[in-house]
């Protein structure tokens, strides 16, 4: 059975902004809806120059050489493809695929995208970092040899995969949440019309990475969420055995972390966590934060939940060393005037 969503595309009464570029390869491919649908559209059409001008990322060059394979199979014949021009003089058009990259969340729990794109006036990196509600961006300028260094650099780091583009579109735009941002708007500025738009109606199970099929691995919840004075209180209770046969003073503390604000706070951020590992292709950890979640919202025990553990202990202990810090200065503070004591 064709599928009714082809039909559409191909009879150009169907989004149309697939509709352009499968037909007259309009647009950038890797932000539009359904990137998939476009290049099988265009194998369709037997759009051979919009198929050829695929570049990045992995799987839509993959499903666009396959198109182009079908393409030749129906005795069509195929030049090949132009060498790829990342710029070119005036006004002349040139093609810099835009890219994003996506981490997990770290050991404190933020996770990091990454995102490039790039116009006449040159390239712009955009950062997002990102924990539950709490969310900081940066953004940068680039020429063309320092973007090509910085591709390179993000695509040996083993913590970053490549996502299609408008997955990152779409959870850049949720993770900031209507926050002001001048450095987003800025990048926006460089990405194809109406490709925010396309992203924010994604289903974004339909761009994630291929799944994984490993077993939910351990993941953290940002340390950052606990308040000051919970944080305070926390420290102030600890025994003067924290060992791991004396864990009780966790439970407390984690009961004293989701009092008030506290569970949709972190529920908020387990929502986060399940849809980056949902579009990493991590089911399993997806699975795993979403019940979290829903645990946290009902009210349950959370004592157990290993990511709430984990902030808790890291939130302790990051104050623990700020206080230590803080007496050393102290003390050598004191150590200093009893030197310039003596010496007078």
């Amino acid at each position: 059975m064709v599928d009714p969503r082809l039909v559409a595309i191909l009879d150009r009464s169907g989004d149309p902004a697939i509709v352009a570029w499968a037909h007259d390869g309009a647009g950038d491919v890797a932000s539009l809806s359904d990137p998939e649908l476009a290049v099988h559209a265009a194998g369709e059409l037997g759009n051979v120059a919009a198929l050829q001008a695929v570049a990045a990322p992995k799987n839509l060059r993959k499903a666009a050489s396959a198109a182009l394979h079908r393409i030749k199979s129906r005795g069509i014949k195929v030049a090949d493809a132009p060498a790829p021009k990342a710029f070119t003089l005036a006004r002349e058009a040139f093609d810099v695929p835009p890219r994003a990259f996506l981490s997990g969340p770290n050991a404190m729990g933020n996770c990091h995208l990454l995102m490039t794109a790039t116009d006449r006036e040159g390239s712009c990196i955009m950062e997002v970092i990102f924990g539950g509600d709490k969310v900081q961006d940066h953004h940068g300028h680039a020429g063309r040899s320092e973007l090509r260094k910085f591709w390179k650099q993000i695509e040996g780091d083993e913590v970053m995969a490549e996502i299609p583009f408008a997955a990152g579109l779409h959870l850049g735009d949720v993770a900031l949440n209507g926050k002001p941002a001048h450095g987003w708007d800025h990048f926006l500025s460089k990405v194809a019309p109406g490709a925010l738009a396309a992203a924010r109606q994604m289903d974004p199970r339909a761009h994630a990475l291929s799944e994984t099929g490993a077993e939910a691995e351990a993941w953290v919840l940002p340390a950052w969420l606990l308040p000051g004075t919970v944080v305070d209180g926390i420290v102030a209770g600890l025994p003067d055995d924290t060992s791991g046969e004396n864990e009780g003073w966790l439970d407390v503390a984690i009961v004293a972390a989701l009092v008030g604000g506290g569970r949709e706070a972190f529920a908020f951020a387990a929502d986060r966590s399940a849809l980056v590992f949902t579009l990493l292709g991590r089911g399993a950890a997806a699975a795993s934060a979403q019940a979290a979640a829903a645990r946290m919202r009902a009210g349950e025990d959370c004592s157990g939940l290993s990511p709430l553990r984990s902030a808790v202990l890291l939130a302790a202990f990051q104050e623990l060393q700020h206080r230590q810090r803080e007496k050393s200065a102290d003390v050598d503070s004191v150590m200093r005037k009893v030197g310039d004591f003596n010496a007078d």
